[in-house]
């Protein structure tokens, strides 16, 4: 490439020129700088927008299902006056674990208690007889879950399963405050047939041989949705399954308790 040397006059117009040049970039790059942080601070706004004030039956399902792309922690530790359990959460029901991390963030589950134990059965959390619950649920919605029954999430020994009301509820949503720990017991093929004519209801070939083996509530399957299972802490569950209750199966001593998330 040829060069030609610069005149005076040209170096002067050379230099104008440049820092008009250099003036008009620093404006666009000020301006592009401007768009990108008005789209950043929408962006922000838009991620805000995504929950609502208050779940409702409306609004939850689609939330829940946005919150659980977003989320994917599997891992929750709940601390217990007789020492913590670790629960993992499965994938296969993405709307029941997206509901409990979500409400483990809100806080909600702390300084509730596990409120109802049934000896070789089931204990049961995330409710209290205080007005402070009260005021939580209502500040976080009334809703329910629609049922994710898994097959072979079965009712085993430290399956973690959603609490339900019985009444008027033939979908069978969930509760989305109160969950269980089920204990269960072991069972004969024969007891497992006479089991099933008490409850009215046919466990399959794979229930059988499963729940053959193993410890176990079966005739809560397809009953209430299992979302997760205690991988440590169960010597915790006994503990607090041998409290002294009342005749309501409510701890004479309160078992309060505090959720966090692991990962």
């Amino acid at each position: 490439m040829l060069r030609f040397p610069l005149r005076p006059k040209s170096l002067f117009l050379y230099a104008i020129l440049s820092f008009l040049f250099l003036a008009a970039c620093s404006q666009n790059n000020t301006a592009a700088d401007t768009v990108i942080r008005r789209e950043s601070t929408q962006i922000k706004v838009e991620n805000k927008r995504k929950e609502p004030k208050t779940l409702t039956e409306n609004n939850a399902q689609d939330f829940l299902k946005q919150y659980a792309a977003e989320h994917k922690e599997t891992v929750v530790e709940v601390s217990t006056p007789k020492g913590n359990i670790k629960i993992q959460l499965y994938k296969n029901t993405p709307l029941h674990r997206a509901n409990f991390l979500y409400l483990t963030k809100k806080k909600y589950f702390d300084d509730t208690w596990f409120y109802r134990v049934s000896e070789g059965h089931v204990i049961q959390a995330g409710n209290t007889d205080a007005v402070e619950t009260v005021r939580k649920r209502k500040k976080i919605g009334e809703y329910k879950i629609p049922a994710e029954m898994v097959e072979t999430n079965y009712h085993k020994y430290g399956s973690v399963a959603m609490a339900r009301s019985y009444f008027q509820n033939p979908e069978k949503l969930s509760d989305p405050y109160e969950f269980y720990i089920v204990l269960g017991k072991s069972y004969t093929r024969r007891e497992l047939e006479l089991l099933a004519e008490k409850h009215e209801m046919t466990f399959t070939d794979a229930q059988l041989d499963f729940y053959s083996k193993n410890t176990g509530s079966p005739h809560l399957d397809g009953q209430h949705t299992v979302f997760g299972e205690v991988v440590a802490g169960m010597d915790f569950v006994e503990a607090i399954s041998k409290v002294q209750v009342d005749e309501g199966e409510w701890p004479v001593v309160n078992l309060p308790i505090k959720v966090k998330v692991v990962k």
